[in-house]
């Protein structure tokens, strides 16, 4: 007789560390109630006699999940009320290791082949059939942080299939190996900075083949602008990120960067601000940082004075972060 498959439990336990945490669910069933915690609640189901999966996951330091699935044929179906609301919205990028299959959202349908990465999002329905044995590592984070100004715009968003031939592709393949699979030990700010070159790399696979479909007279102001907020929001924990530096690194003038900001109603200092205070909202609000400073919080997500930051977040939300903390850990209750 098998031993019964361990119960879920209510919070997922990852690391802080780029390091894959095993998951032994023993069955099918278990396997999917992982799933369902860690991607998107859905519909599973093997396509062989004898399915075999291994799962495991990690988390990312600058927010965000990590998932290794190895599995024989199967097919996941997210419904329409399986999909997560539209303003919490995430994205899925899913690295096709090895294997072959096919994914289906809002219309399209792409094919899954080695070396190829596919993109989709948590706010709609999706199907994925994999038709062969496969390997998939999928990265799942804020949707913002992949369509930067066109985050608002959900309805123009379409799943992506990204060819395994294309060089910006290799290139993340290979910086997704260096990140999570390498076993050359890194110390923490260069394991960050990796993270941050991996999703930003993403970013720019996704939106340079979205652009494309946009008409040309639309495209240009919405490229410049899709190039600068890509960068802010990929570098966004980096203390040094002044309009200069941003500049430099672009290759523009400051001018060009302050008049992209004044042609949406944006100040750059406010909008810089109020991402790293979200970020920090958000790190506060998660259970599984509670062990992690005041302090810490607020060098991570950009600000290079602790006082400066308790008083900004408190401008902003009312309240000091450690009273915020406590306050987000009551409203959760007990687990």
């Amino acid at each position: 007789m098998n031993p019964p498959a361990r119960s879920a439990s209510p919070e997922i336990d990852l690391n802080f560390a780029p390091l894959f945490r095993p998951f032994y669910a023993q069955e099918i069933s278990g396997y999917q109630r992982e799933l369902d915690k860690l991607i998107l609640p859905g519909e599973f189901r093997a396509l062989t006699e004898q399915p075999r999966l291994q799962l495991q996951a990690c988390r990312l330091r600058a927010g965000g999940l990590v998932v290794s699935l190895e599995a024989t044929p199967i097919c996941v179906n997210h419904r329409a009320e399986h999909a997560a609301d539209p303003q919490h919205a995430e994205f899925l990028a899913s690295f096709v290791i090895a294997g072959h299959g096919v994914i289906v959202q809002n219309e399209a349908t792409l094919l899954l082949e080695p070396g190829d990465i596919i993109f989709r999002t948590t706010a709609l329905p999706s199907e994925i059939h994999m038709l062969t044995d496969s390997r998939l590592v999928v990265i799942k984070g804020p949707l913002s942080r992949l369509l930067g100004a066109h985050s608002a715009a959900m309805s123009q968003f379409t799943a992506q299939r990204a060819a395994a031939s294309l060089p910006m592709v290799q290139t993340a393949h290979r910086c997704l190996h260096h990140v999570f699979f390498d076993k050359a030990e890194s110390n923490p700010t260069s394991s960050l900075f990796a993270e941050q070159a991996l999703l930003a790399l993403l970013a720019s696979i996704y939106t340079s083949q979205a652009l494309e479909k946009i008409p040309g007279v639309v495209r240009a102001p919405a490229d410049n602008w899709q190039i600068l907020a890509s960068y802010i929001e990929a570098h966004i924990t980096d203390p040094e990120l002044s309009v200069q530096a941003v500049a430099d690194v672009l290759r523009v003038s400051p001018r060009w960067v302050h008049r992209l900001f004044k042609m949406r109603s944006l100040q750059y200092t406010s909008y810089v601000r109020e991402r790293r205070l979200q970020l920090a909202k958000e790190a506060l609000e998660d259970p599984r940082r509670r062990h992690v400073e005041v302090k810490e919080i607020a060098v991570s997500c950009g600000f290079q004075h602790t006082s400066h930051f308790i008083r900004r977040f408190h401008e902003r939300f009312g309240m000091p972060p450690a009273l915020y903390r406590k306050t987000a850990g009551a409203d959760e209750g007990p687990a």
